[in-house]
C-alpha cells in the first residue's frame, strides 16, 4: 500500500482500458461538464481538481514504444482526508495492468456496469473497438477498488441463466445448469460433487489464478426456483433470494460471510473459556478477547495469527492491512438483541501463535 494511499481517501477511480492520455483527457472533460451542479461548491471543486490532476499526471504514465501510448491500467485519485483540506493537495496514481489483468478486462461481459467509449467524433458516442474506461467517485471509488483487487466472489445458480461466479462488479458465466435439479438431494449433490476449482468455477481473481471452492455461506439461488428445494434450504448448503440484481445478490453473500466469520469468533471464544477452565483460571491462552490494549501488544510483538475485529475499530484495521503479518478479518457486529457472545466480549477475538499471558509484554 502506497503512502498516499494509506492517508487520503480515493476520491476517484478510473479503469482504463485503451485510452491514450489525449484520449481520456478530452473524455475527463465531458465528465467535468456534467458536474457543474453535483453536491457542495466544496464538493465541485474537488472533482474538478481531480480531473485537472489526472489530466495533467496521467501522460507521464504513457509510452509511445509500449501499446503505442494506450493505457491499460487503473487511475487512482487521493484527495487530502481531513475536512478543509486544500483540494490542491491530491495526488494521482496509477496502476499498469498485468498481462492476466488485461486479458480479464477484456473478457466479454466480466466488467458490469458504466462503460464509457472512446469517441470517434465530438457528437456521436460511437464505440471504436474494445476500448473503454469505467469511472467511479466518492465512496463508490474506494470500494470498487477493493472489489477488483480484492473482492471474493459469490457462486450463484440460476436456472434460466446457469451457475455465476461474481463480485459486484466482476461476473463470469461458468456453466448451464443441468435439467435434473428438482429436488434438494440433486441440488446438494451438484453442489457438493460438482462444483470445484475450474471444473466448472473459474477464476476472477486479480492477482494470479484463484479460483472459488465452495464454503457453507457462498452459494446462492437466484431467480425461481421450485419449492421442492427453496423449502428444504439448510444454512450450510445455500441461500436463495429472488432478485437477479449482482449488489442485492452481493450484499446476500457479505450477510452470510459476516454470519460465518462471526461463528468462527464465537468458537474461538468457546476455545479460550475451555483452556482457562482446564488451566484453574490461570490467564495464559492462545485465544484473547475484547481488549485493544492487549491486542495492540500482541501486534507490536509480533505474536498475532488471526484477529477477528469489529469494522468500528477503523483505525487499528487501517494499520493492520498496511504493515500485515497476520491474517485480518473485518466482522459487523450484529445489533441490539441480535447480539451474542462475539460482541459480549467486545468485538475483537485474537489467535496467538501459542499459549501465553499477554501481561507480561505490558
Amino acid at each position: 500500500m502506497t503512502e498516499s494511499s494509506s492517508s487520503n481517501n480515493m476520491l476517484m477511480l478510473l479503469l482504463v482500458n485503451g485510452f491514450s492520455p489525449t484520449e481520456l483527457s478530452a473524455s475527463l472533460d465531458k465528465l467535468k461538464a456534467q458536474t457543474k451542479n453535483l453536491g457542495t461548491h466544496n464538493e465541485r471543486e474537488q472533482y474538478w481538481e481531480a480531473y485537472l490532476s489526472v489530466q495533467k499526471e496521467i501522460t507521464k504514465y504513457s509510452s509511445i514504444d509500449v501499446d503505442d501510448g494506450k493505457l491499460f491500467g487503473l487511475v487512482k485519485y487521493y484527495c487530502a482526508s481531513a475536512e478543509g483540506d486544500n483540494p490542491k493537495n491530491g495526488t494521482t496514481e496509477y496502476e499498469a495492468f498485468t498481462k492476466r489483468q488485461r486479458a480479464l478486462v477484456n473478457t466479454p461481459r466480466v466488467f458490469m456496469g458504466r462503460h464509457i467509449k472512446l469517441l470517434v467524433d465530438e457528437d456521436e458516442n460511437v464505440a471504436s473497438g474494445k476500448e473503454f474506461f469505467m469511472p467511479w467517485f466518492g465512496a463508490e471509488a474506494e470500494s470498487a477498488y477493493l472489489d477488483i483487487t480484492q473482492g471474493e466472489p459469490a457462486i450463484s445458480l440460476d436456472l434460466d441463466r446457469g451457475l455465476f461466479v461474481s463480485t459486484r462488479i466482476k461476473r463470469k458465466h461458468c456453466a448451464n445448469l443441468p435439467s435434473n435439479l428438482k429436488s434438494i438431494d440433486s441440488l446438494k449433490d451438484y453442489i457438493t460433487t460438482q462444483l470445484k476449482p475450474d471444473e466448472p468455477l473459474q477464476s476472477l481473481a486479480w492477482e494470479g489464478h484463484a479460483p472459488p471452492t465452495v464454503t457453507t455461506y457462498n452459494v446462492i439461488l437466484t431467480g425461481v426456483w421450485p419449492t421442492t428445494i427453496t423449502h428444504h434450504l439448510t444454512d450450510d448448503l445455500a441461500a436463495h433470494t429472488n432478485t437477479t440484481s449482482m449488489h442485492e445478490l452481493y450484499d446476500l453473500f457479505e450477510k452470510r460471510r459476516n454470519t460465518h466469520y462471526i461463528q468462527e469468533a464465537e468458537t474461538l471464544i468457546a476455545k479460550m473459556l475451555v483452556e482457562i477452565h482446564k488451566n484453574n483460571n490461570d490467564t495464559s491462552s492462545s485465544v484473547h478477547t475484547g481488549n485493544m490494549k492487549d491486542l495492540a501488544c500482541a501486534k507490536r510483538n509480533a505474536l498475532l495469527k488471526k484477529v477477528y475485529i469489529d469494522a468500528s475499530k477503523t483505525k487499528f484495521i487501517e494499520h493492520a492491512k498496511a504493515e500485515g503479518g497476520f491474517e485480518l478479518i473485518v466482522v459487523h457486529s450484529r445489533p441490539g438483541e441480535e447480539a451474542g457472545t462475539f460482541e459480549k466480549y467486545g468485538g475483537i477475538v485474537f489467535e496467538t501463535f501459542y499459549k501465553l499471558d499477554l501481561s507480561i509484554y505490558s
